[in-house]
């Protein structure tokens, strides 16, 4: 414990020295972020350093659902490109399409120097907002209102017999709600005559841990 507590003495008396005598001014909390992600990389790979700014965007995404516009995606060449408008969410029933790129939140640009965060895209339960979206194969940006709403995120994507006997189901994350989606969908497996289980854990980048503890033991 000792031992442990001159370790946390020395690195707190760094960043103050730093705060409070180096030359110029630097940003301490930036510093500690890469000082633990740097402690972090020698770890394994699946053990990551959550800064807080995320920390809200992990926890939704771990629960299960969330209030937003329901849609998927990533950004490239500074521009947000729809992978996919969540089932049954607002922008799917808004008819956001796969493969969209929203360029602009209610007028406001969110690509280029004066782009505005892409948290714009979120809000309160019941609140309104257009997106200005350019199709693939367009010219012309489409205006489409979308009323942010309580979002499902699914673990189980698919669930279905393979063969007389075999069932499969493909598992796309560990959230909260996962151990009950695929007790559901084992039950409903069963209930065709599945006798065995292929579970297809592709792509599937991890998260709570319990959800994956829970799947186990229905085999162990």
């Amino acid at each position: 414990i000792a031992s442990t507590n001159v370790k946390k003495q020395k690195l707190n008396r760094l960043i103050d020295l730093i705060d409070q005598r180096y030359v110029d001014k630097i940003n301490t909390d930036s510093t500690v972020d890469v000082t633990v992600n740097e402690i972090m990389s020698n770890l394994d790979p699946h053990s990551v350093y959550i800064p807080s700014d995320v920390l809200e965007d992990v926890d939704n995404n771990m629960r299960g659902d969330f209030v937003g516009i329901g849609i998927r995606f990533f950004v490239t060449n500074d521009t947000i490109s729809v992978i996919n408008a969540i089932e049954g969410g607002p922008s799917d029933k808004a008819g956001i399409m796969v493969g969209d790129k929203i360029l602009y939140v209610d007028g406001q640009p969110l690509f280029g120097p004066n782009k505005v965060p892409t948290d714009a895209l979120k809000g309160d339960m019941g609140s309104k907002v257009v997106l200005g979206v350019l199709r693939p194969g367009d010219d012309k940006v489409l205006n489409i209102p979308v009323t942010r709403d309580n979002v499902a995120i699914v673990s189980i994507d698919a669930s279905y017999m393979l063969t007389d006997k075999l069932g499969y189901i493909k598992v796309n994350r560990f959230a909260e709600t996962t151990e009950d989606e695929f007790n559901a969908a084992v039950r409903d497996l069963k209930r065709k005559g599945a006798e065995e289980l292929a579970i297809d854990l592709r792509d599937n980048p991890g998260g709570v841990l319990h959800a994956a503890i829970s799947m186990a033991d229905e085999f162990l």
